[in-house]
């Protein structure tokens, strides 16, 4: 049942919607850093002038882009992990609780970070803060922070309930060596 629910929550319209947002965000944030360093470049370089401000719209971006692609590899699971757990355990289902154990402690993470984002943004919001050159409201890449760390932690729990509703000790037909 429990299996069931998390294939029906990952195929929904809802989560197709929200990987397009975000895939959209790494190729449009990932282009306007490209095509930006290259104006700042040609420009400061080639043509001995200055481009105000490109700085900053760059580590907008650049902020973007890096919470969005945190969202991919969270959703892909693929993110680079110093998993030495295996080697300790020959069992798969002292190796597969271990990971149930390590999925809880990443939720914990992501949850609490996400937390520390919505408190950043509430604080920013009442004061709102912007950038010494354009004056660009700082809650704008703040908001990538807030929108990376909640979709994390929505992912790492749908792996969680993904482990837990077909452990791997059990698809071996009940061996655990």
């Amino acid at each position: 049942m429990l299996k069931k629910f998390t294939e029906g929550v990952g195929n929904s319209f809802l989560a197709r919607a929200v990987t397009w947002v975000y895939q959209s965000c790494i190729v449009i944030s990932g282009l306007v850093i490209f095509l930006a360093m290259v104006a700042e470049v040609v420009l400061r370089y080639i043509l001995k002038m200055n481009l105000f401000g490109i700085d900053e719209v760059i580590l907008c971006f650049a902020i973007w882009f890096y919470f969005c692609g945190g969202i991919n590899g969270s959703k892909e699971d693929s993110q680079i992990r110093a998993d030495i757990i295996s080697v300790f355990f020959k069992s798969k289902k002292a190796a597969w609780t271990m990971r149930i154990v390590s999925r809880t402690i990443e939720i914990i993470v992501t949850v609490f970070l996400t937390i520390l984002a919505y408190d950043l943004i509430l604080n920013n919001i009442a004061r709102m803060p912007t950038t010494q050159g354009l004056k660009i409201p700082l809650i704008v890449p703040q908001f990538a922070i807030l929108f990376g760390w909640t979709l994390m932690a929505v992912y790492n729990i749908g792996h969680l309930l993904t482990s837990l509703a077909s452990p791997e000790w059990k698809n071996d037909g009940g061996e655990e060596g």
